[in-house]
């Protein structure tokens, strides 16, 4: 089980101050805010017309707005994978800090293009640079530090969802693992004072390769982290909640279509934190770090998403089994039943803010084993060899367990590299 986060924490000496919520509505005090209880207990009707943030339970963030401004007022700060839902919502935070400029940095043209007209009318005086670009190109990345000399950097951009990583091994790696540092050698190279890695929860004993590649790119940045120039640190947290591609905008469409809604097992549990929380916590763990720190978040108690389910249809004003079918499909391909936020062999240490907790590891990283190991983790997607590749990750994170379909079909698959592009061809 993970470990509890201890109560006492350290005096920060910035005023704390209430949070802004810039995505979502205005919230209204007088409805119910009774939490899900993972035991499978229903909400009363009353709470249908109350927002998705109040099943969760919990008050939003607040934050030191102070120690954030000193970090981010009068620099230039790039976002990569700005289009995404982490990366729009830092987008909009940063602004309220009068940064010199944003660059936002991402793959995806049209939900860049939005974003960029949202600033424009949220924030006219912005200086908000759109930028098309692949973090697994490193000229892209040396033409953005060059041209626009940014002083902090947020790297967002990653794959993300668990089971279309298990199909693409190598999209995985090449994005996650060398995407990352690739970002990051431009980051050092090119004097940005503060690196943030957006990590998950999933990179904690992993079971999927999304999992084990973004547990790679935290030991990529920990290695990189000198004496002296960029401050390297990382943000661990668990699902979003009504992020693109989350459970529950695919709950509320399963319920908008009269049903059923899908859930793979009775007992899956997941730790959930909002939009705009994720973001701030973010921003307040940069505020804090000093280089080479793993943050995580502290994300309350796990929910069952079972009850999520039968939450969100009571919050549309149906009954489930009744009105709303709950269908259960299985755990799918590199799912863990439960997720944790911090290693057997970390330390979790308090910081000034009750819900970051510093993941201090017992063991240090080697710089030139993590590098001999990338050299040849490049050999092996460029053969395209699965099996090398998960040889090698788990050689790097011992606790990685790769699922049993990946590990029965890896020997077909390298086999045949006909077939290796089912599993890894180039995304």
């Amino acid at each position: 089980m993970p470990r509890r986060f201890p109560n006492r924490r350290p005096q920060c000496g910035h005023r704390m101050h209430m949070p802004f919520i810039s995505s979502s509505k205005p919230r209204n005090e007088a409805r119910a805010k009774r939490p899900i209880d993972g035991a499978g207990g229903e909400l009363s009707g009353q709470i249908r017309d109350g927002s998705i943030e109040d099943l969760l339970g919990r008050q939003p963030a607040r934050i030191d707005e102070d120690s954030i401004r000193e970090r981010i007022q009068g620099k230039v700060v790039m976002i990569t994978g700005a289009a995404g839902s982490i990366g729009a919502e830092l987008c909009r935070q940063i602004a309220r800090f009068a940064p010199q400029a944003i660059v936002g940095f991402d793959q995806a043209e049209t939900p860049l293009f939005h974003i960029e007209r949202e600033l424009a009318k949220s924030f006219p005086a912005l200086r908000f640079h759109p930028e098309i670009g692949n973090i697994t190109r490193r000229d892209d990345l040396d033409r953005m530090m060059l041209h626009y000399r940014p002083s902090v950097l947020f790297h967002a951009a990653a794959y993300k969802h668990v089971h279309l990583m298990e199909k693409h091994v190598f999209a995985a790696v090449e994005n996650n693992v060398f995407g990352t540092r690739h970002v990051a050698l431009a980051a050092a190279n090119h004097g940005v004072e503060n690196f943030v890695l957006i990590s998950t929860d999933k990179a904690v004993r992993p079971a999927s390769m999304m999992g084990a590649t973004k547990r790679m790119a935290e030991l990529v940045i920990r290695s990189m982290q000198k004496e002296r120039g960029t401050r390297f640190i990382a943000v661990r947290f668990g699902n979003v909640v009504g992020s693109n591609g989350s459970v529950v905008p695919i709950f509320q469409e399963q319920i908008a279509a009269g049903g059923p809604v899908t859930v793979t097992h009775p007992d899956m549990r997941r730790y959930f934190i909002t939009i705009p929380d994720a973001a701030q916590l973010v921003l307040q763990a940069s505020s804090i770090g000093k280089g080479g720190e793993i943050f995580a978040l502290d994300m309350g108690e796990p929910v069952r998403i079972v009850d999520l389910a039968r939450n969100l249809i009571l919050l549309s004003g149906l009954q489930p089994d009744r009105d709303i079918k709950i269908d259960f499909t299985g755990i799918r391909p590199g799912e863990k039943l439960h997720e944790e936020l911090n290693l057997e062999d970390e330390n979790l240490l308090a910081t000034c803010h009750e819900r970051i907790r510093s993941c201090v590891p017992v063991y240090s990283v080697d710089s030139q084993q993590i590098n001999s190991c990338l050299r040849s983790l490049e050999e092996m997607v460029s053969d395209r060899n699965v099996s090398g590749v998960l040889s090698l990750l788990k050689a790097m994170i011992p606790d990685y367990s790769p699922d049993s379909a990946l590990v029965k079909a890896e020997g077909a698959i390298t086999a045949d590299p006909v077939d290796s592009l089912f599993i890894g061809g180039s995304s």
